[in-house]
């Protein structure tokens, strides 16, 4: 994701799957630009020892995602020409397209226009297409930064235009601070996304070893939901055994590193992935190994979700990707109105597990 499309590309998989991240698989520690924040919750408490079904039932979200809005207010149509850059981070990405086709239908029902441009996950594109769209004189400008200081002059440019500048999920942790020049942003909810995993496993597996899976790139949103799958993980009194991780995102990585954790950590329960993809690959290699391993991972990928039915993995993480573009063209009419909006929102969760996968409709 930062300085170079080696990062790039490893955010566009990563983005595929919309999931956790972290490590190189002989140590913990990764470096980036823009390292993930900590965010601890002001009222979280020191992880409980023991876990137990009546502490995985009892344990309430108090963390930095709570109470954050799923929606921004419902616009009142005033009647002005309304005009709204969209863009999209990468159209290939089924995640990306799915939040697109749920921003092209708000902007019909509000009477905008919705000007989109593809970023294609490359630096240079997605700062020329920004001031693309303040060259067509648009109303407000929609983005998922890929590198926020990148976009710094584009944005103080559009700034002394009164043209509003909406961020898509970035920076990743409701505890970081919309970079200056912001005017709010919606969130993917990693944090709680982290939590519903870690009840669910918690519920059904008391007191369980885990592991976390990330992927061996900085990319700062995977790093952070590594993060918090640790820190729930403790939180529900599982034993944390360790993180190995897929050194490339593709299923051949992500069995070699499900390879790796099972000799490194024979007594593991459970697993949280960065992501569907890596999950149902790491499924598969428990299941050749005939070892039982509760696997969640994240984004309700068509794939996951059948392997959800039929057992070898435990859970993952649907995110409303159309809602969210939808709520991005609402701030942005918003803004246009004049209305002022909560710097954060975030995106509207469901747990998948077997008891609800067939009312789910997958992504990609």
């Amino acid at each position: 994701m930062v300085l170079g499309m080696v990062l790039l590309l490893a955010l566009a998989l990563a983005l595929s799957a919309c999931g956790g991240g972290g490590s190189s698989s002989s140590s913990s520690e990764t470096t980036s630009e823009e390292p993930a924040a900590e965010a601890e919750p002001a009222s979280a408490e020191e992880p409980q020892e023991g876990g137990g079904e009546e502490s995985a039932a009892t344990i309430a979200y108090d963390g930095p995602e709570k109470g954050l809005p799923v929606e921004y207010p419902e616009p009142a149509k005033s009647g002005n020409e309304c005009k709204i850059g969209y863009q999209n981070i990468y159209s290939a990405i089924p995640a990306m397209s799915e939040q697109q086709k749920g921003a092209e239908k708000e902007a019909q029902n509000l009477g905008c226009d919705l000007v989109t441009l593809d970023d294609e996950l490359d630096l240079t594109t997605q700062v020329n297409n920004f001031n693309q769209l303040l060259s067509q004189n648009v109303g407000d400008v929609i983005v998922f930064p890929l590198v926020p200081k990148s976009l710094g002059p584009s944005v103080a440019e559009a700034n002394s235009k009164n043209v509003p500048v909406v961020s898509n999920s970035s920076p990743p942790a409701a505890t970081e601070p919309l970079p200056k020049g912001y005017a709010t942003r919606i969130l993917q909810g990693f944090d709680e996304g982290a939590y519903l995993r870690a009840k669910y496993v918690a519920e059904e597996h008391p007191g369980a070893e885990f592991a976390v899976m990330g992927l061996a790139q900085p990319v700062a949103s995977l790093q952070y939901f590594s993060e918090r799958a640790k820190y729930w993980g403790e939180r529900f009194g599982l034993k944390f055994a360790g993180e190995v991780d897929a050194q490339e995102d593709n299923p051949a990585s992500a069995s070699q590193a499900m390879s790796a954790l099972l000799g490194k950590y024979p007594n593991v329960e459970a697993l949280f992935t960065y992501s569907d993809n890596s999950a149902v690959a790491a499924g598969l290699v428990a299941k050749t190994s005939q070892r039982e391993v509760a696997i969640c991972g994240n984004n309700a990928q068509t794939d996951a979700v059948k392997a959800i039915e039929d057992g070898t993995m435990a859970c993952t993480i649907y995110a409303n990707f159309q809602d969210m573009g939808a709520q991005l063209v609402r701030a942005a009419y918003d803004l246009a109105e004049g209305q002022k909006l909560p710097e954060t929102a975030k995106a509207e969760l469901t747990l998948v597990t077997k008891e609800n996968a067939a009312e789910i409709e997958p992504i990609g």
